[in-house]
């Protein structure tokens, strides 16, 4: 069977169903058209989930309970697929197709979505502008969307480490998408970089949450350069630094008292410094020389003697 075929009849059965379908029920369904090997009919079936969500169609993913107990179920939620009637005025209807040729989005949705909700394209002239904005597309944001929308608590893989989301907003910034909320495995508001995310998102069922009223995500994103993730792995996203007496009432002052943890006898202190971006970390210890030392986790401070260690070797030679 070809891979269009199989997929148009995926995306009529998703949409169809009334509950999330697991994938040995999705291919019993779709009796045939997935090879008989089981590796090769996941390979397959991903491929097209990936060719559904890279156009834009919301794929549901949950992971189920019951006699189906952690299985992920999928389905197409009809009102977050299909659009309706949004009554535009002919005037308002030319202010959005300017808006999507000013905004490039990496894909065709905007000009897809066009052709919902203004046909008749010749009914009032307007000028074509000049792209102002690209923002990137990942295969994720749907998903994303949906959970913001529900208030329902997602699942994904980052770092290596699973996480449990409670999703509040996302952000473009500088070319990529941030995802914001509260991370539930450290009871804390962490910052992801969406297309980092090296899992499917999914949605938890039954776990739902509520966004906080004063939530701005312009104002959450972080400010400190040392908050944003970045792709390399050091074990958390929290480092305690020791911190030589002579420098501690400056520390104070960029993270406050909540950041010091422990006082010692010689005046030096410990504190918990952001290093979800380890770069920027590094410029920021590079600045105490020798009178600060990374204690935890193991795994930054075993990077932070190898980045050393390297910096020596470079102005030896």
């Amino acid at each position: 069977m070809h891979q269009l075929e199989r997929v148009t009849n995926l995306l009529a059965l998703l949409l169809s169903t009334r509950r999330h379908l697991t994938f040995d029920e999705i291919r019993n369904e779709l009796k045939g058209q997935y090879p008989d090997n089981l590796v090769a009919a996941r390979a397959a079936f991903e491929r097209d989930k990936a060719i559904l969500r890279d156009e834009g169609i919301p794929i549901s993913s949950e992971v189920q309970g019951g006699d189906k107990a952690g299985i992920t179920g999928y389905r197409i939620d009809r009102s977050a697929y299909e659009l309706g009637d949004l009554q535009l005025t002919g005037h308002e209807a030319a202010a959005l197709r300017i808006a999507v040729s000013a905004l490039r989005m990496g894909q065709s949705w905007g000009e897809e979505a066009l052709w919902k909700v203004d046909m008749d394209s010749g009914s009032i002239a307007s000028p074509q502008p000049v792209v102002q904005a690209s923002l990137p597309v990942d295969q994720k944001l749907p998903t994303l969307h949906e959970a913001m929308s529900r208030l329902q608590v997602v699942s994904f893989s980052y770092n290596g480490r699973a996480r449990e989301l409670e999703p509040f907003g996302l952000l473009a910034r500088s070319g990529w998408w941030y995802l914001v909320g509260n991370d539930r495995s450290v009871n804390a508001m962490r910052t992801f970089r969406v297309d980092r995310i090296s899992s499917d998102v999914v949605l938890l069922e039954g776990e739902s949450f509520e966004r906080p009223v004063d939530f701005d995500i312009r104002t959450s994103f972080p400010t400190d350069l040392k908050e944003l993730p970045d792709s390399i792995d050091v074990g958390g996203d929290i480092a305690k630094v020791l911190i030589d007496a002579t420098d501690v009432n400056t520390v104070l002052g960029q993270y406050g008292p909540e950041s010091l943890i422990e006082r010692h006898s010689d005046g030096s202190a410990t504190f918990v410094i952001p290093c979800a971006n380890v770069q920027a970390f590094e410029h920021w210890l590079l600045g105490f020389l020798d009178r600060a030392e990374v204690l935890e986790p193991a795994k930054l401070r075993q990077h932070v003697v190898e980045w050393l260690t390297a910096l020596a070797h470079g102005v030896q030679s």
